[in-house]
């Protein structure tokens, strides 16, 4: 099999990275010496472990289906992506402070459980989901890579994806934290799942959990050529760039690489 360069491969989450800041780009994905500097975040964890549940649960047979086999999921899920081998409780590890702040996040994370569990999508017309192995998922990403032209290729993971009965696809996208609703993160997983699966995308949902919301998006009023123009202007910005300049904002404070950053530091000063 050939060797994947993973270098020429771009996420949603990849494309966002830069946006936020290039030089927390740089960090990430061009310098050998981040991973020495990737911290374990509560709401990381939290996150994490909801998705985690949700594919748990929808990999259970119809009939298995209760609110007390998602409680079962999230158990499973509660693990930290800094050491997969740590049983809880997980403390620093997880990210958490004390024993009853991961606490009150566990009993959080239940509760956005319970709030999904009310909105009875028990049995979705499901088309895909996630691997089952929520521990080492890199094959999800690794499987739906594509080409978008010849020298740049795109990859993701969904949530979940239905079909519905018009033979379409609806794309769901699962959010625990504040609502945000982001054109392009629409129109890149409507790309990804096209040239993955052949069939059309008719539909992006968000769920905000935490809340019950569901919010629906049509995608099929935009040419796909469009699109992934759109998503190319992006990456040969990125290709393009020679000098991953800081651009300092508020999230500097949640960065995983301020220790090394001048502007990072200056801007979390100017704050006190």
């Amino acid at each position: 099999m050939e060797k994947i360069d993973f270098s020429k491969i771009y996420s949603f989450s990849k494309l966002g990275r830069f946006e936020k800041c290039p030089l927390d780009y740089y960090f990430f994905y061009l310098d050998p010496k981040w991973k020495g500097y990737q911290k374990p975040r509560d709401y990381k964890t939290k996150g994490i472990a909801v998705h985690g549940a949700l594919t748990l649960f929808y990999h259970l047979p119809f009939q298995e289906r209760n609110f007390q086999s998602l409680k079962d999921c999230l158990e499973q899920a509660w693990f930290s992506e800094i050491d997969l081998t740590k049983k809880p409780p997980l403390g620093e590890i997880g990210g958490f402070s004390t024993i009853s702040d991961e606490r009150k996040a566990y009993l959080e994370s239940l509760e956005i459980l319970r709030i999904f569990f009310d909105l009875k999508e028990i049995n979705p017309p499901l088309f895909y989901i996630p691997t089952r192995d929520i521990r080492d998922s890199f094959e999800d990403y690794e499987s739906m890579i594509q080409p978008v032209d010849s020298d740049y290729f795109i990859s993701g993971k969904f949530d979940r994806i239905d079909k519905l009965e018009d033979g379409t696809l609806r794309i769901v996208d699962f959010k625990t934290g504040k609502k945000n609703q982001n054109r392009f993160q629409l129109d890149f997983y409507r790309v990804l799942a096209e040239l993955n699966f052949k069939i059309p995308v008719s539909v992006v949902s968000f769920y905000y959990l935490a809340k019950g919301e569901i919010v629906d998006f049509s995608v099929s009023n935009i040419n796909l050529q469009e699109i992934k123009e759109k998503i190319l202007k992006k990456l040969k910005k990125i290709k393009g760039t020679k000098e991953f300049s800081p651009k300092p904002s508020r999230l500097c404070h949640y960065c995983d690489f301020k220790e090394i950053c001048e502007e990072g530091r200056l801007t979390l000063k100017k704050k006190r």
